[in-house]
């Protein structure tokens, strides 16, 4: 059966070579990062785990720190801007590069660091990692169970990667980079309109005083997420008709308050599944602290996510934030050994400030407006990437204009 990447090599330009990773004389080096990185060190020098390589870019709004020493025992796997990096450990194949604000970090085990000669390589090599044909072909590589597939480097540095013309790359570099300045205007957006919220609601919550106190469970119905990650792992964008499937790191790995998008999907419910209606808080643990989300529409939740259903949306609103609020405080109701295991009971005696109904709903009718400008940016963002896509299938066609964007 011909895969999709042997498909898609197939039809490049005849002038085109096609080179394994590990043999393209402008990458120096390929490596990956510390096996043992230690505790959290606060004022630490910053690491790069899996979870930090998201759409192409790297984030950590909450960045794991490790010892100095560690840090200098490891030189190695330290960043320089214009590294590209790649997922090894679960989401195996997602790729970014590193910018000036990530120099001089380190990486842990679970990502591979992709040195390049030129800035133009490393851009090239991140698009061509970011295709669905590399992350199908990635995940064929992968090894392991499900929860922690691993794509060796052995494995890595066999990948075909196209050398298209010098001269034709400039012309798509160019279009990239635009694309990618407005996804990060819009990213901006939906922060700062996350900001405001969770600001004005810390204000609020400071003025809680005379407020009664009620447990979470007699606010909301709760229940525990009991499906497995479905067994087909789609790389393609999920149709209109699939069904969101959230798992823990869907959660935890949100910079926002709604549930953006997740990275598994089911064609169709599997039999006896939970299924979450709008508007339900979605709640995953670590050590770190407890973090929730709300869905706008049908999601399955899976194991290791504890679900509120509150009676109203504004209800809903309201213990959102303040999840998000008492997020390290809440952690105390986890169990394990890494704090993954939210314990149902805990968590529903666990006693939040409850304002007059006043209060909730002045609030709710802000923060639905400041969530929905966000979830507004984030979605132009979706078809953003998808029209990446397109101009990057029109490019390896050959069909591409050669003419730079400016």
């Amino acid at each position: 059966m011909v895969s999709g990447l042997d498909e898609r090599l197939r039809l490049l330009p005849p002038q085109w070579d096609v080179v394994p990773l590990g043999e393209l004389r402008s990458v120096q080096l390929i490596g990956y990062g510390i096996t043992r990185p230690g505790q959290h060190t606060e004022g630490g020098v910053g690491m790069i785990r899996a979870a930090d390589v998201q759409d192409g870019q790297l984030r950590s709004n909450e960045p794991r720190r490790i010892d100095p020493r560690v840090h200098e025992e490891n030189p190695r796997s330290q960043l320089e801007a214009g590294d590209v990096v790649v997922v090894l450990v679960g989401r195996v194949g997602q790729a970014a590069v590193v910018t000036e604000e990530f120099r001089h970090w380190n990486t842990s085990r679970t990502v591979g660091i992709i040195r390049a000669d030129e800035p133009g390589e490393a851009a090239w090599l991140r698009l061509w990692l970011g295709s669905p044909e590399v992350r199908e072909w990635c995940a064929q590589q992968a090894t392991g169970s499900t929860l922690h597939r691993t794509l060796s480097l052995a494995a890595l540095r066999t990948l075909p990667v196209p050398v298209p013309p010098v001269e034709s790359r400039p012309a798509l570099l160019g279009a990239m980079r635009l694309l990618e300045a407005k996804e990060s205007t819009n990213a901006r957006i939906a922060a700062c309109a996350t900001e405001l919220v969770d600001g004005h609601f810390a204000m609020l919550a400071g003025r809680s005083g005379a407020w009664a106190d009620r447990t979470i469970g007699a606010l909301a119905e709760l229940h525990a997420g009991t499906s497995s990650r479905p067994r087909s792992d789609d790389v393609e964008l999920p149709t209109q008709q699939d069904i969101d499937f959230a798992a823990p790191a869907d959660i935890l790995q949100s910079e926002w308050p709604h549930l953006h998008e997740t990275e598994h999907h089911f064609a169709a419910a599997p039999k006896g599944a939970l299924m979450c209606e709008p508007h339900s808080l979605l709640v995953a643990s670590r050590e770190d602290g407890v973090r929730a989300v709300m869905n706008k529409a049908p999601v399955i939740p899976g194991r290791g996510v504890l679900v509120l259903s509150p009676t109203s949306v504004t209800d809903a609103l309201w213990l959102l934030h303040d999840i998000r609020l008492r997020s390290a405080e809440l952690a105390a109701t986890a169990q394990g050994s890494a704090g993954r295991e939210i314990s149902r009971r805990a968590f529903a005696a666990t006693e939040v400030r409850w304002p007059p109904y006043e209060v909730r709903e002045q609030f709710a009718q802000l923060a639905d407006r400041l969530h929905e400008r966000a979830y507004t940016a984030l979605a132009e963002n979706r078809m953003l990437r998808v029209l990446r896509g397109r101009i990057l299938d029109s490019f390896l066609s050959g069909a591409f204009p050669r003419k730079s964007a400016s």
